[in-house]
Parts: C-alpha cells; sequence; structure tokens
C-alpha cells in the first residue's frame, strides 16, 4: 500500500467504512465501504483509487439505495485494524496525529462523515459526525486537526435518543482555510459541504 492509498484509507476508517476482523491468524483484514447511491461518483472514485490493493465490483445492494465494494484482505489493513480496533470496537489511536495529516485523509473523512451546518442569518459551519467516539477520542482528532491543519476546532455534545454524543465542529474562522485544503479532493456529488467557501 503506497502512502497515497493510506491517506485515503485512514480518511475512510475515520468515516464510515469498517475494518473486518484479521482472518484466523493471518493478521489480514478487508475494508468494508458503502455509501448512498446519490453519492456514486464518489464510491467510483473510491474504487479507482483503491484498485491497486484489490477491490470487488461496486454493486448495488439488492433492496437497498446503497452501493457497495470491499478491498482484499491484506496485512496492512490488518495492522490498521489493530490500531484502530484494539479491543474490538473502532476508536482513535494515540498516534492520530501522525497519521491525520493529509488535506487527502482530510477531505475523505469529511464526504465521509461529515456535513455543513447552514444557518443562514448566522453561520456556515462543517461538523464531523464523531457520534461513534468518546470525548478523550475527539480530543485527540482536534489536537491533530489543530496542530496539522491549524483548524480552529471545537467539540461539541449533542444527545440522541437520550444518549450524550460528541462531534466536532469547525470555527467560522476556519471555514475558508478548511474549505481551501479539501477543495482538490473534493467530488461532484458532495461540492455542495464547501460551496459556500470556494
Amino acid at each position: 500500500m503506497n502512502e497515497y492509498i493510506k491517506q485515503i484509507v485512514i480518511g475512510l476508517i475515520l468515516g464510515d467504512a469498517y475494518v473486518t476482523r484479521s482472518y484466523g491468524n493471518s493478521g489480514r483484514s478487508m475494508l468494508d465501504i458503502k455509501g448512498d447511491a446519490k453519492y456514486l461518483p464518489y464510491l467510483e472514485w473510491l474504487n479507482s483509487e483503491l484498485a491497486p490493493i484489490g477491490v470487488s465490483e461496486l454493486k448495488l445492494k439488492k433492496g437497498y439505495h446503497q452501493y457497495r465494494f470491499i478491498t482484499k484482505t491484506s496485512k496492512e489493513i490488518g495492522e490498521l485494524r489493530r490500531i484502530f480496533y484494539p479491543n474490538g470496537v473502532k476508536t482513535v489511536p494515540v498516534s492520530i496525529n501522525s497519521m491525520l495529516k493529509s488535506p487527502l485523509t482530510l477531505a475523505v473523512w469529511y464526504q465521509d462523515d461529515g456535513h455543513l451546518d447552514c444557518r443562514r442569518k448566522y453561520h456556515y459551519n462543517a461538523i464531523f459526525a464523531t457520534h461513534g467516539f468518546s470525548f478523550e477520542s475527539c480530543q485527540l482528532l482536534t489536537n491533530a486537526l489543530r496542530e496539522n491543519f491549524n483548524l480552529d476546532v471545537r467539540i461539541h455534545k449533542c444527545t440522541m435518543r437520550g444518549k450524550l454524543y460528541y462531534k466536532l465542529y469547525i470555527a467560522s474562522a476556519s471555514m475558508q482555510h478548511f474549505a481551501k485544503l479539501i477543495e482538490p479532493y473534493i467530488s461532484s456529488c458532495f461540492a455542495y459541504k464547501i460551496r459556500k467557501f470556494v
């Protein structure tokens, strides 16, 4: 796996992609990637960019408005499984500061798991839906975004179905900078997530 592909893979893992358990004692895992049919151009791009590590055909799931593909198993993906799922549950490793350094990784993560919070009279802000991560994990991500990209990021609490979750919020002062960082890697189907700033 070259560095370019690894940057994409890390962005996917931070987002919605699932890294399978290793097969037996092989230490080999694969990525399972899926998304809504309306984002097909993005999924086609991912399928094409990950082709060098081996991918299945991108197929529409029967009975769903969703496309899916998987990568071949590899020890490199298995190692990422070990890092991001130390106890079988996805978490943010303490080493994330050295992994989340490329605008490409940031762009993939945002397309996968982010949205633009639009309040016309007040603000347009990028939100990362980090609901599956603990407060400590969100702190690690916040620190990485501040140190590696010079972004003003805040952790916001939100409640869903009576349970407390956390999300990352890019402050207004950093939105122009954030959009310029990721714009080269944004698929046409996700252009609306940064259109206000480019």
